[in-house]
């Protein structure tokens, strides 16, 4: 079993390598994330752009403008899920909001 920073970058790439994927944004903190980013800040690795909210996942992305971004954010959201269930994360939902569309 992955840890969980292993799993949060498995699934930032898996979301990046979706067609029409253009960019991840640090989705919005809650307060569980935000102590999480603050001891990835003190160890001096970078936070993952993707957040674990209990048994929330929730993906932040911007699309390129080459596919529909409802199309870009559905499949965002299956590789999302795909990559954490591999990696053993049991997850109640994924949320993927779309920030910008290209």
């Amino acid at each position: 079993m992955s840890t969980p920073d292993e799993t949060l970058t498995a699934v930032e790439t898996a979301v990046l390598a979706v067609p029409g994927v253009a960019e991840l944004y640090r989705a919005r903190p809650t307060l569980g994330s935000t102590v999480s980013a603050v001891k990835s800040l003190a160890a001096r690795t970078a936070p993952s752009r993707v957040v674990l909210d209990g048994d929330v996942l929730r993906v932040v992305i911007g699309t390129d403008g080459s596919r529909p971004a409802p199309t870009t954010a559905h499949e965002a959201h299956v590789a999302a899920l795909a990559v954490a269930t591999e990696h053993g994360l049991v997850l109640s939902r994924v949320d993927v909001r779309v920030a910008r569309v290209g």
